[in-house]
């Protein structure tokens, strides 16, 4: 049994197909075919078979693949260790970000990181919460930036900006009027919402009242994206809450925004790693990039009020 076989066994089980998992291996299909064939020879079982959509890993397959990405992810672990010994941040930094934060973040500390560590390849995807979790317990990555707190005892949170939200209102709106509003004035059923499985969604929902959450227009429509969503309120009516990191250059100068009375709602937005993670300078740079780039109000402190994402 090799490091390499247990590396294609782990591809296998995340793309659920032979030449699909040999392209992220860099391996031609027959030759990752035949180390499989070979781990499954010595261990004496299948690990996979063959459905009509793919490959399923067998109920031993399973637990075979669970406990190697335990073994690569020691093995990482020991890399990253002695590479920090001898003072070097090298190798591949796996970033995972939602898609309501990464807009606003990913451009103010990407460039930044390279610049400092031009040795580090760093990878960014926009992921949903709930898959940059399943990835950072999978070790499919190494950080994720995303909305806490997120109640789970294998990952480790460090609080970078408490992020008020704030109201986008159309100007024939009744709230347009008032200077601030409160969780009691969001009763209308003309709020524009994300789509199911953002966090953001759900914290949304969680500040209004229930009423709020009961839509009686002719039509709906559910984005992806917070400024799809400004847009709408822009060129039709209603409103929608946003996030104050997508309204920097507004604040101030555009009618349409409206904070809430304090305490504001805000959300907490975290650097977050799976507990066995060891490059801490590299979190700590990344940490202080992004304080150095947003407004200090925005640093966490814990004077709003945190609005939860479940």
């Amino acid at each position: 049994m090799t490091l390499q076989q247990l590396e294609y066994l782990v591809a296998l089980d995340t793309h659920r197909q032979f030449v699909l998992a040999a392209e992220k291996c860099f391996v031609t299909q027959p030759t990752l075919s035949m180390q499989m064939q070979k781990l499954e020879d010595e261990l004496g079982v299948l690990l996979f078979h063959r459905t009509k959509s793919g490959i399923e890993p067998t109920a031993i397959g399973a637990k075979a693949v669970q406990h190697a990405r335990e073994v690569l992810r020691a093995v990482k672990q020991l890399r990253e260790a002695v590479q920090l010994e001898k003072g070097e941040l090298v190798g591949e930094l796996r970033l995972g970000i939602i898609p309501t934060l990464a807009p606003y973040l990913v451009p103010l500390f990407l460039l930044e990181l390279v610049q400092r560590h031009p040795q580090l390849r760093v990878q960014v995807e926009e992921l949903q919460t709930e898959h940059i979790v399943q990835r950072l317990q999978a070790n499919q990555l190494d950080v994720g930036l995303l909305v806490t707190p997120l109640d789970d005892r294998a990952l480790q949170e460090i609080p970078l900006l408490e992020e008020p939200f704030l109201a986008y209102v159309a100007e024939g709106h009744p709230l347009y009027a008032q200077p601030h509003i409160s969780p009691q004035d969001l009763q209308a059923p003309d709020m524009w919402l994300l789509q199911q499985g953002h966090c953001f969604r759900q914290q949304t929902l969680n500040i209004c009242t229930p009423a709020a959450a009961t839509d009686v227009r002719p039509f709906t429509y559910e984005s992806g994206s917070i400024e799809t969503l400004k847009q709408l309120v822009r060129q039709n009516h209603g409103y929608t809450l946003v996030p104050e990191l997508s309204v920097l250059d507004e604040l101030g100068r555009n009618p349409m925004l409206k904070r809430f009375v304090a305490p504001e709602p805000v959300r907490e937005v975290s650097l977050v790693v799976h507990h066995s993670f060891v490059r801490l300078p590299l979190l700590t740079t990344l940490r202080d990039i992004i304080l150095q780039r947003t407004p200090e109000r925005l640093h966490a402190r814990g004077a709003g009020q945190k609005i939860r994402w479940k």
